[in-house]
């Protein structure tokens, strides 16, 4: 069996199969449908690198393939709901906008050595964001739209500037590309600093916390007008 052909690659690769039925089942108001390739596309996200990791399967191939189905995901289904619902047009432009910029990033580096990014903490809070953004779009869920996009706004805002610093760093040209990547830790910063960085966990672990708590007290404020399925 080839190298590239493994579990947490077809986890990846099952989420951009997924996203023409998605779409359908949007246009279609197939709830059900929707409500099922939705989850799919969660435990895809989450168990592909869970079995890279347990499996020992952890390749290059991988760590660009993740976070590109994620990618191709949002700017799908963005696409998608600005077409079949009311998410509005400015936050998809938002998402193409990102993207675009640090794919082009992402292409410049490769140019100059083949060194690849991995998403750290706030890219992929960005991308769950998304999702939760998504889904109270998709399936109408009124009170939960504004919080989601503005979260989801946060999130994306944050997560670019972080990649930005890594893209200046490699455009000033001092340093092997390897070294500006690996210079900087799991929330974006550069390591070394402990004390900093055990204030932003500890803020990142309040932050969360909070966001947690409003979205139960909307739950729970609206659960009569929140139906997921008919």
């Amino acid at each position: 069996m080839s190298a590239w052909l493994n579990l947490p690659n077809a986890l990846s690769a099952s989420r951009v199969a997924v996203l023409p039925f998605m779409v359908y089942a949007m246009a279609g108001s197939h709830r059900l449908l929707l409500l099922v390739l939705v989850g799919w596309v969660a435990l895809s996200d989450f168990f592909d690198g869970l079995a890279a990791r347990r499996l020992g399967q952890v390749s290059d191939l991988g760590k660009a393939l993740d976070p590109a189905a994620d990618k191709i995901c949002a700017l799908v289904l963005s696409a998608a709901l600005v077409l079949y619902t009311d998410f509005p047009t400015w936050a998809m432009v938002l998402l193409y906008v990102k993207d675009g910029l640090i794919a082009l990033g992402g292409w410049l580096i490769s140019r100059r050595e083949r060194v690849p990014i991995v998403p750290n903490f706030w890219g992929k809070a960005a991308v769950f964001a998304e999702m939760v953004a998504f889904f109270a779009y998709a399936f109408d869920l009124e009170p939960l739209q504004r919080d989601a996009l503005w979260v989801m706004t946060g999130f994306v805002a944050v997560s670019f500037a972080t990649y930005a610093a890594i893209f200046v760093e490699v455009a000033r040209g001092r340093r092997r590309v390897a070294d500006v990547v690996a210079a900087y830790g799991s929330y974006g910063l550069p390591r070394g600093d402990r004390a900093r960085e055990r204030w932003i966990r500890w803020l990142i672990l309040a932050l969360c916390a909070a966001l947690l708590l409003r979205l139960a007290w909307l739950i729970a404020a609206h659960w009569a007008a929140m139906r997921v399925l008919p």
